[in-house]
């Protein structure tokens, strides 16, 4: 039954349907990726001194100072009685808490 349908079908039908496929799984794969990355700036964007962060190491620590000329944070990974400052890139934050 199935040759019979292929055989009725013109072959440019085939050709469209797989164009149709990979277009739609592309835009699956695109879309999602644009909104992250979207997300990830706007958050880069809003970190400020003070703000907690998650490294992408795990660890948690606040904000002290930012120096943007090269885009390092020195963070605080301690406590505020004994501070531990750690200087890290802008890459390597995960999270703002």
């Amino acid at each position: 039954m199935f040759n019979l349908l292929a055989a009725e079908m013109p072959s440019y039908v085939i050709y469209i349907v797989l164009g149709v496929v990979f277009v739609g799984m592309m835009l699956m794969t695109i879309i999602p990726q644009r909104k992250q990355k979207k997300r990830m700036q706007e958050m880069m964007a809003s970190l400020s001194v003070g703000d907690k962060i998650m490294t992408i190491g795990g660890f948690v620590g606040s904000i002290v100072e930012i120096n943007t000329e090269n885009d390092r944070f020195t963070v605080n990974i301690g406590d505020e009685n004994t501070p531990v400052n750690v200087v890290i890139v802008r890459n390597a934050i995960r999270t703002k808490l």
